[in-house]
């Protein structure tokens, strides 16, 4: 018993258990997740022809006439040609389990019959009668009451595997008559494919046995072997100090492992990557350091000391996948362009010229202090205004443009200190296809400010 224990437990035997069960498991999965997915494409088929079913025998009712039906005041013949048509659906479509409509009765869980299409499985319910509805299609009962569609309803009942499609059969008045619904008994489909997979699975099985049967020796001796030596070896690997680290690089290259080009290689790279380890962690700190520099001058302007166009342009992707998945966000830019900067360099220069862009950076920042501020160009700078300044956003505009209007009329400072911009501001609304659009917006309203800043003031100071 011991010497079978001690057997089993060697590196050989529980490579190949740990193998073999991992290739099963694998092999268990991927049956599994190919059911499920053909599974599923048969549903997603079915649920096609369901629609297609519930749409063409939709038309084929008179809907303002259910209710005169209910009441017993209708014309029988009217009645009875359109039940004939539905039980050609099911003469036609052999998928067919049940074709038939329901009046939904408020809360209640009995609802009353307005069609049942004949099928050769069961007795025809006939207009008036009261049903039970199932529980999977009560569980719905909200939103059957309100006449919204429901989605597709899967359930093993007592008559099989169904699946049931439906359709809210909506009068010329906008009111919901009652539902039309189709089932479609998949449980020979099912059972077909689960009997498919059972047999692959045994087959699989098989062969896996053995081919490990005849691999498990030629591991052990090219393979486990060599691998079990590596693995004692780092097993005992420290890496608190420079000197343990170098203990471990010594201890390896001593195994001197020679075996098949595989291992040998696997070996050879062991050593080499925990050589080249212990020379680059050296380096890390240092690597690290000019990594968290080089990220600050890439999405910083260095003038201004806010963000770039860089960091614009990731804020903007950050924000539009955040509305592709359906997020609703709550966003105002500000476009804001410069006024007459040209003048201002060749006038006075160019050191003049980047003060009077800073100092008109700083009016934005005064009034957009918990915002995101970027420079797009030379001139241009857009600010985000999210929470609370997205409430504040018409204050944060009138009080910006005001500033920047007392500002130029300041006749008692520099032409490089009077700091002028022209101010456009867009929201962002729930239909809008992309914050492109929104940008736009805010572009156009910043030139017809600029344009009547130029009209009032002309084109320079």
């Amino acid at each position: 018993m011991k010497g079978i224990l001690k057997r089993i437990n060697t590196l050989k035997v529980k490579f190949t258990i740990l193998t073999f069960f991992t290739y099963m498991i694998l092999v268990t999965v991927t049956l599994v997740a190919s059911y499920d997915h053909f599974f599923r494409n048969m549903i997603t088929i079915y649920e096609g022809i369901g629609e297609e079913i519930l749409n063409h025998a939709s038309d084929d009712i008179i809907i303002d006439n259910i209710p005169k039906y209910l009441s017993g005041d209708y014309d029988r013949e009217e009645y009875a040609a359109t039940l004939e048509k539905l039980d050609r659906y099911v003469e036609y479509y052999k998928e067919i389990f049940y074709l038939y409509a329901y009046k939904i009765n408020g809360d209640s869980p009995i609802a009353t019959v307005i069609f049942d299409a004949q099928t050769d499985h069961d007795e025809i319910q006939v207009l008036g009668e009261d049903y039970e509805l199932e529980w999977d299609l009560y569980a719905h009962i909200d939103q059957l009451q309100r006449g919204e569609p429901i989605g597709s309803l899967v359930d093993n009942t007592e008559w099989g595997y169904l699946l049931t499609c439906s359709k809210p059969l909506i009068g010329s008045d906008g009111v919901c008559q009652g539902y039309i619904l189709v089932d479609f008994n998949l449980t020979e489909t099912k059972e077909r494919d689960i009997e498919f997979i059972a047999s692959l699975f045994f087959v699989v099985f098989l062969l896996t046995l053995l081919i490990l049967l005849f691999a498990m020796k030629a591991v052990s001796k090219r393979i486990t072997g060599p691998i079990e030596k590596m693995y004692l070896c780092l097993k005992d690997f420290h890496f608190d100090t420079d000197e343990e680290r170098e203990e471990n690089i010594r201890l390896l290259r001593e195994l001197d492992i020679k075996t098949n080009p595989e291992i040998q290689s696997l070996y050879e790279a062991l050593v080499f990557t925990s050589t080249e380890s212990y020379k680059y962690q050296n380096d890390f700190k240092d690597a690290t350091q000019k990594l968290g520099a080089a990220r600050v001058i890439a999405f910083r302007d260095p003038l201004t000391e806010v963000g770039n166009k860089n960091a614009f342009d990731r804020k903007m992707m950050a924000l539009q996948k955040r509305i592709d998945c359906g997020e609703d966000i709550d966003l105002a830019v500000l476009m804001i362009d410069i006024n007459n900067l040209k003048h201002i360099n060749d006038t006075f220069g160019h050191d003049k010229g980047d003060s009077y862009i800073k100092g008109c950076c700083g009016v934005i920042k005064e009034h957009c202090r918990d915002s995101c501020i970027y420079r797009l160009g030379g001139d241009e700078f857009l600010v985000m205004l999210k929470g609370n300044a997205y409430k504040d956003r018409q204050a944060i505009y009138t009080e910006m443009v005001s500033a920047f209007e007392a500002e130029h009329l300041d006749e008692g400072k520099e032409p490089w200190e009077r700091y002028s911009a022209s101010v456009g501001m867009a929201e962002y609304y729930y239909y809008d296809s992309s914050l492109t659009e929104v940008v736009k917006r805010a572009d156009r309203a910043m030139y017809d400010a600029k344009k009547a800043f130029k009209e009032k003031y002309g084109s320079y100071r």
